[in-house]
């Protein structure tokens, strides 16, 4: 996880609060309003706990992991009454039976192989309670045609930022870009070079590894139709998932 390690200053500073200032609205119409007060919450691939602090803040209980040690340094300090832990989302084993779970920002697209995306799915809907919801958002095909990962540029007095090198594979179904980070740390410039590979799945695959985990009910949002304007929204999916079970 050394590439989410390098990756985590740059996510924290840039890219968490912008897209879940967008996608918390979303969540509380689609997902939020379906908890009981008070939830004991599973944040999979909580990233630097932006998402987990919000939910902390309206009195649910939340539990993140990140198989990133230092998206969780990161957190810990934004949200100190979450209990984070280090996980990978295809390997992880919950201690507790979770009233509902959430993952975003495309976390899930992430996993690059669909026996890990089916284990990671698979593994949260263990950590549920019977028909307890999992809300999650992946980027279709149509996001990586458009502009995802389009070049850009940032200068700043103690950091500068390039996003180059973007693409996609559409036999692979791989997109990657590259970021380029030099920060002044300490009266010294030090430079940071992380490629970003997220997987494309198709909504086939999507819904099938959903129902192989052990979900039932799937529904489908479209984030732009439902406010998430701009790049943010471009072939992006809200999806929220009822585990099989005596509650549905």
């Amino acid at each position: 996880m050394a590439v989410y390690d390098e990756f985590a200053w740059f996510y924290q500073r840039y890219w968490n609060e912008e897209f879940h200032s967008l996608a918390f609205p979303i969540l509380e119409r689609i997902w939020l309003s379906r908890l009981p007060a008070g939830a004991h919450i599973l944040d999979v691939c909580c990233g630097t706990g932006y998402l987990a602090g919000l939910l902390a803040g309206r009195g649910y209980r939340v539990t993140g992991f990140d198989a990133s040690e230092e998206m969780l340094r990161y957190a810990r300090e934004k949200a100190p009454g979450v209990d984070f832990r280090v996980g990978d989302a295809a390997n992880f084993r919950a201690a507790d039976s979770y009233d509902a779970a959430v993952s975003t920002f495309d976390s899930l697209n992430h996993i690059l192989e669909r026996d890990a995306l089916e284990a990671a799915l698979r593994n949260t809907a263990a950590a549920l309670k019977p028909g307890a919801c999992f809300a999650f958002d992946m980027l279709l095909e149509k996001a990586y045609q458009t502009r995802w990962g389009e070049n850009f540029a940032l200068v700043r007095d103690d950091h500068v930022i390039t996003i180059t090198k973007a693409g996609y594979d559409f036999r692979s179904r791989i997109a990657c870009c590259t970021i380029t980070m030099f920060r002044l740390i300490e009266g010294a410039w030090r430079r940071a070079d992380v490629v970003v590979r997220e997987r494309c799945y198709t909504m086939d695959e999507i819904e099938g590894a959903v129902k192989s985990a052990g979900f039932g009910e799937l529904l489908r949002y479209d984030a732009a139709e439902l406010g998430m304007e701009g790049q943010l929204g471009e072939g992006r999916m809200f999806f929220v998932a009822r585990r099989q079970g005596a509650a549905e």
